[in-house]
């Protein structure tokens, strides 16, 4: 776990440097430094008030990742207002001297003093939680980029409600104190992903630090020896990718396996849930063999690049280029790739030297000592932006795997997502791979939930769908189901098993009736959402709930296991347990 710590570490240069914009001009912190004991003692640096503890040998802490999440909406405060918000960083937020000082970028507010600001807003002298946004840096209109902390209705104020949200007067929100991070604005508006793993980390590790202070803290407020307060701690990460190794061996799924595996003896154990995804049925996933082709569908009008990923099987010998890749755009002759040496990249051209599409090989070490050979590749705009820019024909290409590889091997090819994402994007279109042999419906109108029952045999496959980042080998994932039927929301991704998850949550009335009712950014604020993003928060809450009350649960089984006691009326063991519906209105 060091090892990954110190990639991370080094991992912070390059998001200081911030070569790809992800972060705005005035975000950075100038003058880093490690952090010191100064939050134990100094008012200014408390995490929560006095009466914002939890009791004596309860509590779970909560942790969000995610976009505008907020963190003084009256879910987050106990009777009285005060905060439960611990800690919360804004990655991207104008930089702020004093508090955050260990931190590469943004603004950090905590507990104590989000307490005073909301009793500034109860008396009149502050004109009501907006003002606070405006205050701390979450909202400020004044900077580049959307200010995603302006939208009324969102992502993370969809999910953090519903991880770590209580009513003011429930007994337990007492013991479920927050610590949140949002991501910068640009993060969340790349749906690829590209950029994501460097803050996603970054904010895991302050997640996890700022936990152990707390902790350290709470000791101090009580005069309790050193190391006596251990709280357990559940990360909430609702976001994905559709592309990806999905073998467990990205740096982020990595990190949180060993986080998880290892128990630190300054905090209790640390879990981390993640949403299964919601593309099921996106026909953006197939599995080829040497020979075997794909058609790959670029839209029309799609101002934004496609990109798809191919993984070959897992090898002991160096790399040497024998994955190689065959296009086909629609009007032109195939053209095939000829790597010879690790990250190397082609240019598919037109006949008049035009560039269509990259290809880049970049082979991929697992833990093991093994190696994986992938292929990126990323076609321009099917619509330029300018008269003049070249583009990539819209229509049906065709992938086809190629090289010296072994006949009987299977390959993954996978779409990455290229959505419109409110407020943050336009023009994004979604490509898919197209198979003759794939059914989305039946006969009677219904979409086909399995490959077994497709009724023939495709190469465009369902399972195998999960979100990317949550291949690892402890993180906890989360699927949707419909509430009156109980039956797995069609959207939901697969395991490679074919399982919708390791735990389901209510988020949808009915295949008829999508979306439940989600709070808004302002307290009494609500809309209307749906996906497993809105799955894993529950799941979050749930496991919060156990382990607050001493529930020892270590890893996936021991998850479900608990899960399927708690359930009624039970279900086969074969399938994931059901967690109560937790709504933030209650019944739908």
């Amino acid at each position: 776990m060091m090892a990954l710590a110190n990639r991370i570490v080094t991992a912070f240069e390059d998001f200081l440097e911030d070569p790809a914009g992800v972060l705005s001009g005035d975000a950075a912190n100038p003058d880093h430094r490690m952090a010191g004991d100064g939050d134990l003692a100094d008012p200014a640096l408390a995490y929560l008030p006095d009466g914002a503890l939890p009791e004596p040998g309860k509590g779970c802490i909560i942790g969000v990742i995610d976009d505008a999440i907020p963190f003084v909406h009256q879910r987050f405060t106990l009777a009285g207002g005060l905060s439960r918000m611990a800690a919360v960083w804004m990655q991207d937020a104008r930089f702020r001297p004093g508090t955050g000082t260990d931190l590469p970028s943004g603004a950090e507010w905590r507990g104590a003093e989000l307490s005073e600001l909301l009793a500034r807003a109860a008396s009149g002298s502050l004109p009501g939680e907006d003002a606070i946004y405006r205050l701390t840096g979450a909202v400020d209109l004044t900077r580049p980029g959307p200010p995603s902390g302006a939208f009324e209705a969102g992502h993370g104020a969809a999910v953090a409600p519903l991880a770590a949200g209580f009513d003011p007067g429930d007994p337990r929100a007492r013991d479920h104190p927050v610590i949140a991070v949002c991501l910068p604005p640009r993060i969340i508006a790349d749906s690829t992903g590209v950029l994501a793993p460097v803050p996603i980390l970054t904010g895991m590790l302050f997640i996890i630090h700022r936990a152990r202070r707390l902790c350290r803290f709470i000791e101090a407020r009580r005069g309790q020896p050193r190391g006596s307060v251990r709280l357990p701690v559940v990360v909430n990460l609702s976001l994905g990718l559709t592309a990806g190794p999905r073998d467990g061996s990205s740096l982020l799924e990595r990190f949180m396996d060993a986080v998880s595996a290892v128990q630190a003896p300054d905090l209790g154990p640390v879990h981390f849930v993640l949403p299964m995804g919601n593309h099921r049925q996106g026909r953006l996933r197939a599995r080829l063999r040497a020979g075997q082709q794909i058609g790959w569908r670029l839209p029309p009008d799609d101002t934004t690049i496609n990109a798809i990923e191919i993984w070959g099987p897992p090898y002991a010998h160096p790399p040497r280029g024998a994955l190689q890749v065959t296009l086909t755009p629609p009007g032109h002759p195939p053209a095939t790739t000829a790597f010879t040496l690790p990250w190397q990249f082609s240019v598919l051209s037109d006949a008049k030297g035009t560039p269509l599409a990259r290809a880049y090989y970049t082979p991929h070490l697992l833990p093991d000592g093994r190696w994986r050979d992938g292929i990126a590749v990323i076609a321009t705009p099917t619509c330029p932006e300018r008269l003049g820019e070249p583009f990539a024909p819209p229509g049906e290409w065709r992938v086809g795997i190629a090289g010296s590889t072994d006949p009987g091997a299977s390959y993954d090819v996978m779409a990455q997502r290229d959505e419109v994402i409110r407020g943050f994007r336009r023009g994004a279109r979604q490509s898919w791979f197209h198979d003759p042999a794939y059914r989305s419906h039946d006969e009677a109108g219904f979409p086909i939930l399995t490959d077994a029952r497709n009724g023939g045999d495709p190469l465009v496959i369902r399972k195998g769908t999960v979100n990317s980042y949550a291949t690892g080998s402890r993180t906890l994932r989360a699927g949707a189901i419909y509430l009156r039927t109980e039956r797995d929301a069609a959207y939901g991704a697969l395991l490679e098993d074919g399982q919708p998850g390791d735990c389901l949550a209510p988020v949808d009335r009915s295949v008829n009736a999508g979306t439940m009712i989600v709070r808004g950014r302002d307290s009494g604020s609500f809309a209307l959402a749906s996906g497993t993003s809105l799955a894993a928060p529950q799941l979050a809450r749930w496991l919060a709930g156990q382990l607050s009350q001493g529930a020892v649960l270590d890893g996936r089984q021991a998850v479900r296991d608990k899960a399927r006691q708690d359930q009624q009326p039970s279900r086969p063991p074969d399938q994931p347990p059901i967690l109560p519906f937790a709504g933030p209105f209650g019944e739908f």
